[in-house]
């Protein structure tokens, strides 16, 4: 009774763990793998629930961030997610530094477990709008330990390979906000540019500004990197070696950059003896077994393809202790053999558990009576995923576990996929054809499409990241996963020999049996978001109390006859919710205490993102992405031209000439709420320089770069648009610059490049105007009184742009390109099978002739997922 008890308390746990903390997963289907500045990324997302993968309805809204090679958000976007679908597009703008960026999305409900767990895509963003400038980048660690610095070598070329000699280069080499170092450096008679840096900074980036040949303004950003060694693990299965027990190891060879190397390599006894051999995947990553004794200190030496050789040492034998062989690979059960050492033969009952995030799938218990153990675990009941299994003693504590990636045809999505010839030429109308066994009529499947043409999207990887590797693999592990299509390359024929060697040498996210109790009981941070909202709480106007009972109004600037009322609870807190509206909309937002009176304030809600954390996937960064996509920027040239020709896209505008004499470095307010970071703008201003003003505006007219005033209000030479005011983080409007009494301010600092001005998202579209008050807290004049009432200009929801789809059927240049260059030839998010029908899409080749390629990637309501691909050529 007391052992029926004990397993029945562990279930009664999962289930509760299960209910507060339901996993919720996100996937990005992108148009392409990798772009240029000028273009646009293209993206269906896909949210689904736990191991079955059940389109999700928890949430309402989806966040997908564009984040730079500085490690900062640059464009942010939020999705209205309608039964775990929404799509959305990324404008690239004209003047992003080339390099590696990341696209992270997720939900708010997600935001309850590590991030490591978003959606968090590396792609690689050439630039050869704004920027005609090829750098290759040299890194040679110091080899002298007396030696303090590592040496980087740049060199600098324009796109017909001239080098640009004798080039002043400004430097500054960063480790999060924090300069480290800078300096003025000239390149070479070759072009390169040679930097010493402290070798002590192993992470963080260097930020290069210079000229090109032709004056164009130009900046590059080169990852640091970390000088070290080819690495190689020994993981064994389970954890441990057992005295004289077949044991397997896990073996995970890399490269100094973190990416996997194949070797070949053999295990040797004390007497030099070769007990084992073994060969990885190209990818680094292998297993072999032996049987290894206590008296034994085993050695694995392994060779690497250009001759060099690596030793490692493998974990002590035990002689006391549990192992764990499984084996995967049978149709329809997974077999998990326990090994004992006499010690732990003690006839006590052990249970194993196999459960994904405390959903239980299967239980089973066994007496220790034997040094073995066998359990046969059905496959039948198990969704495709990676389960953790766990054997349990008989008071309910972990005794050994292992990951274990199982593959169920059921839950993949059969689809089919057929165009109406082999082969087409140059303007030629494609019809496609999909199927999908769809057998129930109320289920449906809801899919995108891209098609590319494969010369003009060179290097391709056909391993990148995929829908089965984000939700059925990268959504359970941590850590960098290296090519992950590579294990979902048939989706008819999942490679679980792989997986299974990832499964003992990779991190992965499971249950923490010690803190189950806590885990269990604790309420989740984020809740699942529906829709929209604007939170907040009042107070008494100028003082930390707030107001219970507060009666607010929500307005919406663009229609005052649009308004939603409120009460604040007893803390003071309320909470419009439930709106829908797009990006940039302004609120009015009113509040007066129970008895009608105004003497309150009103403190909005900031949204926070998640903090950007160092890039998981940080062995794909390049610092070299124009050099290596130098032949798609010259095919992108003629795209681009036709593209501004048809009002698709605007014409590249250069920052004008700013002759800069040498002088003293100004600094802003060390309290500064600059999302760049204190410092980082186009212009600062000191309390120094507004000592002889009596008003503000009378200071800053004429004296900022870029800006004229016009009705007390600033604006923008670069178009001649008003400029977003910041005091002291908060977003004022510009006509209250007046209010602001100039002794109270300690710097001002303007934001015109889209390099700074990008972080602000819509707040930044013509450039902003950041002050910082002395005491860090805004603090207007007597004539400007705020009772009762504040603006918010929430983050509303993205309008999508329509992706231009040319037809040359019909006689209308409105429809049609006059030269069709390209990139991605067609994107087609919103497709639906309802039934046995199939559906179809259309579509024009470009004139461009090579293999065209079909993705097509999807969910349906079962939980399936499908992904195809298909290739024709176009001659």
């Amino acid at each position: 009774m007391a052992q029926t008890t004990v397993i029945d308390n562990v279930t009664q746990k999962l289930d509760t763990y299960l209910s507060n903390n339901i996993q919720e997963k996100i996937y990005l289907h992108l148009d392409k793998q990798h772009y240029s500045a000028g273009e646009t990324i293209w993206f269906k997302a896909y949210t689904t629930v736990g191991i079955e993968n059940l389109l999700s309805n928890m949430s309402g809204v989806g966040y997908v961030e564009l984040i730079g090679p500085e490690k900062k958000i640059i464009k942010s976007l939020t999705i209205p997610m309608t039964a775990g679908l929404g799509i959305g597009d990324i404008e690239l703008i004209d003047t992003l530094t080339e390099g590696s960026y990341r696209i992270r999305a997720y939900t708010n409900w997600m935001r309850n477990n590590d991030d490591a767990y978003f959606y968090d895509r590396t792609i690689q963003i050439s630039n050869g709008r704004s920027d005609n400038v090829v750098s290759t980048t040299s890194f040679i660690p110091t080899s002298d330990p007396a030696e303090k610095k590592n040496t980087y070598v740049i060199n600098l070329k324009n796109f017909a390979g001239a080098p640009l000699i004798n080039t002043n280069v400004q430097y500054r080499i960063y480790m999060g906000d924090k300069i480290e170092d800078k300096g003025r450096e000239k390149t070479d008679d070759k072009g390169d540019l040679t930097l010493k840096t402290d070798k002590k900074l192993t992470s963080g980036y260097i930020l290069l500004a210079f000229e090109s040949t032709d004056k164009r303004p130009v900046k590059k950003i080169i990852p640091l990197q970390t000088p070290s060694d080819n690495s190689l693990q020994l993981l064994p299965e389970g954890g441990i070696l057992l005295d004289n027990t077949l044991s397997k190891i896990g073996v995970k060879a890399l490269k100094p950059n973190g990416m996997g190397i194949k070797v070949k390599g053999k295990v040797m006894d004390n007497k030099k003896e070769v007990v084992a051999e073994f060969e990885t995947n190209e990818l680094g990553i292998g297993s072999f077994t032996f049987n290894p004794f206590k008296d034994q200190q085993y050695m694995a030496e392994v060779t690497f393809e250009d001759g060099s050789v690596l030793s490692a040492k493998l974990p002590e034998t035990q002689s006391s202790g549990i192992s764990v062989a499984v084996n995967p690979f049978m149709q329809d059960r997974i077999a998990a053999q326990y090994s004992f050492s006499p010690d732990r033969v003690d006839q006590k009952e052990v249970y194993l558990l196999v459960q994904h995030l405390g959903e239980l799938l299967y239980v089973a218990k066994q007496k220790v009576s034997k040094s073995e153990l066998l359990f046969m675990i059905p496959k039948k009941n198990l969704p495709t995923g990676i389960y953790q299994i766990t054997l349990l003693s008989e008071a309910g504590l972990p005794l050994i576990e292992r990951m274990v990636f199982t593959s169920n045809p059921q839950n993949i999505l059969p689809l089919k996929i057929s165009t109406d010839k082999t082969d087409y030429t140059t303007r030629s109308k494609v019809n496609v054809r999909l199927d999908d066994a769809i057998q129930d009529a109320s289920n449906f499947a809801s899919l995108s499409a891209s098609v590319i043409n494969l010369n003009r999207n060179e290097p391709y990887d056909k391993d990148a990241p995929n829908i089965y590797s984000q939700l059925l693999l990268a959504s359970d592990i941590k850590g960098y996963i290296e090519r992950p299509g590579y294990y979902f390359e048939n989706p008819d024929s999942i490679n679980i020999t792989d997986l299974d060697n990832l499964m003992i040498t990779q991190g992965w996210r499971k249950i923490e049996w010690q803190k189950i109790d806590s885990l269990a009981n604790t309420k989740p941070v984020f809740e699942p978001q529906k829709m929209l909202s604007i939170k907040g709480v009042v107070r008494k106007y100028a003082r930390k109390g707030t107001v219970p009972n507060a009666k607010l109004q929500l307005i919406s600037t663009r229609n005052f006859m649009d308004f939603i009322d409120t009460t604040a609870n007893a803390d003071g807190r309320f909470n419009f919710d439930n709106l829908v509206f797009p990006d940039s909309v302004k609120f009015l937002i009113s509040a007066t205490d129970e008895k009608g009176k105004k003497n309150v304030e009103i403190d909005i809600d900031p949204t926070v993102p998640p903090f950007v954390k160092e890039n998981k996937n940080a062995p794909e960064e390049s610092s070299n992405v124009n050099f290596t996509f130098q032949k798609t920027i010259k095919e992108n040239q003629r795209m681009f031209a036709e593209m501004q020709q048809k009002g698709l896209l605007e014409k590249t505008i250069f920052l004008e000439e700013v002759a800069i004499t040498r002088r003293v470095e100004k600094k802003a307010a060390e309290s500064s709420r600059n999302l760049n970071g204190s410092g980082r703008a186009d212009q600062i201003l000191t309390e120094e320089d507004l000592q002889t003003c009596p008003t503000l505006e009378m200071c800053l007219n004429g004296r900022l770069m870029g800006v004229y005033f016009q009705g007390g209000i600033p604006y923008n030479t670069r178009g001649n648009v008003p400029m977003q005011v910041v005091y002291d983080g908060m977003y004022i409007e510009a006509d209250q610059l007046s209010m602001i009494n100039t002794f109270d301010i300690e710097s001002i600092e303007v934001l015109r490049s889209p390099m700074y001005t990008a972080i602000y998202g819509s707040y930044g579209g013509g450039g902003l105007i950041v002050i910082s008050s002395k005491t860090g807290k805004a603090s207007m004049t007597s004539n400007f009184d705020p009772k009762g009432i504040a603006t918010a200009t929430p983050k509303g929801f993205h309008l999508n742009k329509t992706f231009f789809k040319p037809d040359y059927e019909v006689n209308d240049p409105e429809k049609a390109f006059a030269r069709d260059y390209r990139s991605t030839i067609h994107w087609e998010p919103n497709l639906l099978i309802k039934d046995e029908k199939g559906t179809n899409f259309s579509f024009f080749t470009s004139d461009e002739k090579g293999t065209y390629q079909i993705t097509l990637e999807g969910v349906d309501t079962k939980g399936r997922i499908g992904r195809r691909v298909l290739k024709f050529d176009v001659k």
